[in-house]
């Protein structure tokens, strides 16, 4: 299956994404494009759905050579960021808990207490994936391997998603600059429909290296049947 065999799938397929969305948008009025991916509508709620299912195989799909608590640390990473997507790290003080102003400001401690004990397992999750998976992701990348592509597009379009989202704000912050339905249903289309493909590009990397292990697997019985018959073959010349 192309998809699961070449290596620059996700890469592809994140551009036809972005290209597709951008055809989208000047194709389509701008308001009715803010409402669809508007907060609490069709989009957002696909990309809650995916993440769940995203979740749930990397729980239960059969991925041998992949190990548990790798497999546990991803869907955990998953879990917070479906969690996110939800607003659900504004369950505090109805403020973000992944912005500075809500350490830096007047929080009572216990709100404060209460947000670092929610972000640890998050924070030991992903410092184990680059302790114990950086240096194999990134040589696997440098192989060209399908699977490790998949996994580092996931990690550049976080941050890509990221800059899209604070791009207005932080433009309107610094200049005064009030955008146009126009810009707005760029910059949102854009992110959203890049969100919706996170969790299905997570699932496509796990699914890559699915059938790679298993065309791995199928190459090594096939040479071990190989082996066996020649040894059959020079057995039975000797006798």
């Amino acid at each position: 299956m192309p998809l699961l065999s070449r290596p620059l799938s996700a890469v592809w397929i994140t551009l036809l994404i972005s290209l597709s969305i951008f055809i989208l948008w000047c194709l389509m009025p701008s308001r009715p494009l803010i409402d669809l991916v508007g907060e609490g509508n069709i989009v957002e709620t696909l990309t809650l759905y995916l993440y769940g299912i995203t979740i749930l195989c990397f729980c239960i799909l059969p991925v041998p050579g992949l190990k548990k608590s790798i497999r546990f640390a991803v869907a955990v990473i998953l879990l917070y960021m479906m969690a996110r997507e939800a607003d659900l790290h504004k369950s505090i003080a109805q403020m973000s808990m992944l912005k500075l102003r809500f350490w830096s400001g007047s929080l009572p401690w216990e709100a404060k207490v209460s947000a670092l004990l929610i972000l640890l397992p998050i924070t030991a999750a992903c410092l184990y994936l680059i302790v114990t998976c950086w240096r194999s992701l990134r040589d696997a990348i440098r192989g060209r391997r399908n699977y490790a592509i998949s996994a580092g597009m996931f990690i550049l379009l976080i941050i890509i998603t990221n800059i899209i989202d604070r791009s207005v704000s932080v433009i309107k912050k610094w200049t005064g600059f009030i955008p146009p339905d126009w810009v707005v249903a760029l910059q949102t289309s854009q992110e959203e429909f890049l969100e919706l493909w996170l969790p299905a590009l997570a699932l496509l990397a796990l699914l890559q290296f699915q059938h790679r292990n298993a065309v791995q697997e199928t190459k090594r019985v096939r040479t071990i049947e190989k082996r066996r018959s020649e040894m059959a073959e020079v057995s039975s010349h000797r006798k």
